[in-house]
């Protein structure tokens, strides 16, 4: 891959960091597809797009554990 995936997994599992802070809370993280925030292929690139930004998808990174 020559571009970094911008995935909320792939950029947690960099866990680089600017200023101290972790560089995931920089930025809002959309899905490249489509660009919503609580699509479930925002949170990962494995999962697949939904063109929805409805709240409790199931694989969402704002889903409560």
């Amino acid at each position: 891959m020559s571009e970094k995936c911008g995935c909320a997994r792939c950029i947690s599992e960099a866990n680089e960091r600017q200023d101290g802070f972790p560089v995931r809370f920089s930025f809002m993280i959309v899905c490249p597809e489509c660009g919503n925030k609580r699509c479930p292929k925002a949170a990962d690139h494995r999962n697949e797009c939904t063109h929805s930004n409805e709240p409790g998808q199931a694989g969402n990174q704002f889903e409560e554990k």
